[in-house]
């Protein structure tokens, strides 16, 4: 069995018969959910940070969401009054660190008997079209395979943000990219960034060392295409980076930048297990804020 390249790893199972999937997907940002899914302060804030950046460059609307875990035993019609203090003062700080430029904030306390559910639903009920969600922990009512299965199932794009590093304003933003159903999100949410925070954009593409000419090329065709539909070529670099291992490349590579930006795994659950995940590792290891960001519209070929 032949050995594939870094860079046909990346781009996952739905693989094109040359190597690199066409670039797909497109932000559209004009109603974005917030669902505030644990109670520590740094996730929430890097989810509203992001979410508001957002919202600001597009103009659009922002719901924040308190998911409430009811019991069966729970009426239908049930008083607010009584909810968790913690809960409504959780809420009601979000609400103070959205930004009074944006043209519409809204949102309330959703029941619901199962946290995933609810939020699924809140995206359909209110009509969403792009989700923000912090990534999951071991413990708390959000955890990694929740957020997964929100993710997955959403019928909005999905941002999960990694809090750990803090999301601060970005000089600069890491790009790595490798084309396929999740690419052109990417590139559109990188770019609606930047130019809210007047960013540098690094758009990078990872292959092997002794990778051919004609994969060279290919990769070369991909960060440029990228580029191309960023238009922004005075603050915009591309970068074809030859290493023996795609993830600490771009590991290495996240130290340099307040924000990196990638696209969801494309691989079924078998190759994850196989071979891991791209996105997963750089996620759990980068040295800056990682937003990665799922096309879940109906013309992604996303898993």
């Amino acid at each position: 069995m032949s050995t594939r390249s870094l860079g046909e790893l990346l781009t996952g199972s739905n693989e094109a018969s040359d190597g690199i999937l066409p670039v797909a997907g497109q932000f559209d940002g004009n109603h974005i959910l917030v669902p505030l899914l644990t109670r520590e302060v740094p996730p929430v804030l890097d989810q509203l940070k992001t979410a508001t950046t957002l919202a600001r460059v597009r103009n659009a609307s922002l719901t924040i969401i308190n998911p409430v875990s009811v019991s069966e035993q729970t009426p239908k019609v049930y008083d607010h009054e009584v909810t968790d203090s913690d809960d409504s003062a959780l809420l009601e700080w979000a609400f103070e660190q959205t930004d009074d430029a944006l043209p519409h904030v809204d949102g309330d306390f959703v029941d619901t008997r199962d946290v995933v559910k609810g939020v699924l639903h809140a995206v359909r009920a209110r009509d969403v079209d792009t989700l923000v969600v912090p990534s999951g922990s071991r413990t708390g009512r959000l955890r990694k395979e929740a957020t997964e299965r929100i993710a997955a199932h959403a019928d909005a794009d999905v941002m999960i943000v990694n809090g750990k590093a803090g999301f601060e304003t970005p000089p600069s933003i890491l790009l790595p990219v490798a084309g396929g159903p999740h690419s052109g999100l990417a590139a559109d949410v990188a770019t609606t960034i930047a130019t809210d925070c007047s960013a540098w954009i690094d758009i990078l593409h990872v292959v092997d060392e002794d990778v051919s000419a004609h994969k060279r090329e290919q990769a070369e065709a991909l960060v440029d295409d990228v580029s191309h539909r960023i238009d922004r070529p005075e603050s915009t670099t591309t970068w074809v980076h030859e290493a023996t291992d795609t993830v600490e490349a771009i590991v290495e590579q996240s130290r340099y930048y307040g924000l990196t930006i990638i696209g969801a795994p494309t691989k079924g659950r078998l190759r994850q297990f196989i071979s891991g995940s791209t996105n997963t590792s750089v996620r759990k290891n980068a040295a800056s804020v990682v937003l990665s960001v799922r096309n879940n519209s109906p013309t992604s070929d996303a898993e």
